[in-house]
């Protein structure tokens, strides 16, 4: 019978995996409404900070990827640990899953100030 530990770390790590994707989501279209706005942009101040922006969409898109492969590796483990009755969870996954609960709401909190930055930055021109 597999525990209720095992079962709240494959919940935990799907509900992760669900938000990193949403979280995809909104760097891909944030990405998108800068590149609209680009050619609008005339001073060169402004310019570096959408080049700033456009690097940090991209350092995000690598670890959203890299964070779901992770994820569903863990739960790979997790599902082999607790096959056919077994309850193996080991030290090392319980350790892992607290790092992936940290990471997460490190991520969870710069992506509401990346995208408060953002959107600030946006508002701040007159677009015609």
């Amino acid at each position: 019978m597999i525990s209720s530990k095992a079962r709240q770390y494959q919940f935990e790590n799907a509900s992760w995996i669900r938000l990193i994707e949403f979280l995809d989501q909104e760097n891909s279209y944030m990405k998108n409404r800068l590149s609209e706005i680009l050619d609008q942009i005339n001073d060169r101040d402004n310019l570096n900070l959408a080049e700033s922006f456009q690097t940090q969409f991209i350092i995000k898109d690598d670890l959203y990827e890299h964070l779901i492969h992770e994820l569903k590796g863990q739960t790979r483990k997790i599902k082999e640990a607790t096959a056919n009755g077994k309850d193996l969870i080991t030290q090392e996954m319980k350790k892992a899953q607290k790092n992936f609960r940290n990471q997460i709401e490190l991520i969870e909190r710069d992506h509401i100030h990346l995208k408060k930055d953002y959107n600030t930055y946006l508002s701040s021109f007159s677009f015609t």
